[in-house]
């Protein structure tokens, strides 16, 4: 046992080294990532020839009548266009506030043969307040793939001030290998998500664009705070009369009620008679 105590020092600082290594190795988040209630993935980013961007974003929003939350991931990549995923960091927070706007991939992958891979996903649950979703609006790929929508659906989506605005102004510079964008789900009033992502990218030529949207609303009763149940009385059993004395523990002796003083009392005038009894005794036998 000694022995073990001794060792167990060094073994708690070979632990301790270990977990140190364990984390001071892992690869950095982007210093252009940021979650919050607006939160930023890749803009402005990796402009030379050759490289790739992958970027995912989860966001799942619990909207309350006061406010409410949200949990947010971030798969971000970098790397060469082939092999993007060379680097990648994996973020997840837990808000104290709903997420309000994701702005992702935009002016990014500027060089000749990038690669640009980004998603953004909303979940919205309304709890106890009122909403009443609609379909998603849209404004993508206006101006891009050198004036050809290579893939892209909606096609047209030129709505103003759009929930959801994509890949506009990218995919130029000819040899375009693919662009495809899609824009999916609903949105509702009382809590907008917008979505601003890929525009003014990959414009290199030979590149490859492949970025989607999709926001899904629902709205769930709130769950009321459960409240004490009634305890329940036993059949039979008296309760106490708030004019009257409180008779439950009164005890039956020959015959004669007496309450647990009186019981006590009477013991005790008992005890004493017994010791005058045993002194006398031993007087007369003296």
């Amino acid at each position: 046992m000694p022995r073990l105590l001794s060792i167990l020092p060094i073994g708690l600082l070979a632990l301790t080294l270990v977990l140190g290594v364990a984390v001071t190795t892992a690869p950095p988040a982007s210093a252009l990532t940021t979650i919050a209630a607006t939160t930023t993935c890749a803009n402005g980013e990796d402009n030379t020839g050759g490289l790739g961007i992958i970027c995912e974003v989860t966001i799942d929003n619990t909207i309350t009548a006061s406010g409410g939350s949200a949990t947010v991931t971030v798969r971000e990549c970098h790397g060469a266009a082939g092999d993007p995923e060379a680097s990648c960091t994996t973020a997840t927070d837990i808000l104290t506030e709903p997420v309000t706007a994701v702005t992702q991939c935009n002016d990014s992958a500027n060089g000749g043969g990038a690669t640009l891979r980004c998603s953004v996903e909303v979940t919205n649950t309304f709890v106890g307040v009122s909403a009443t979703p609609t379909a998603v609006t849209v404004n993508q790929c206006v101006g891009s793939g050198d004036g050809v929508a290579n893939d892209c659906d909606p096609f047209p989506a030129t709505t103003t001030d759009a929930t959801i605005t994509q890949c506009n102004g990218s995919a130029n510079g000819g040899t375009l290998v693919g662009l495809e964008c899609t824009a999916t789900g609903t949105e509702a009033a009382a809590h907008i998500v917008t979505i601003n992502q890929c525009n003014g990218s990959a414009n290199g030529g030979g590149a490859l664009v492949i970025c989607s949207a999709d926001i899904t609303n629902s709205v769930v009763a709130a769950t009321a705070a459960p409240t004490a149940a009634p305890t329940a009385v036993p059949t039979g059993v008296p309760t106490a009369s708030p004019d009257l004395p409180d008779t439950s523990a009164i005890g039956t002796r020959g015959g004669m009620e007496l309450s647990g003083a009186a019981t006590a009392l009477f013991a005790g005038l008992l005890v004493v008679a017994a010791m005058s009894l045993r002194m006398q005794s031993k007087r007369r036998a003296g």
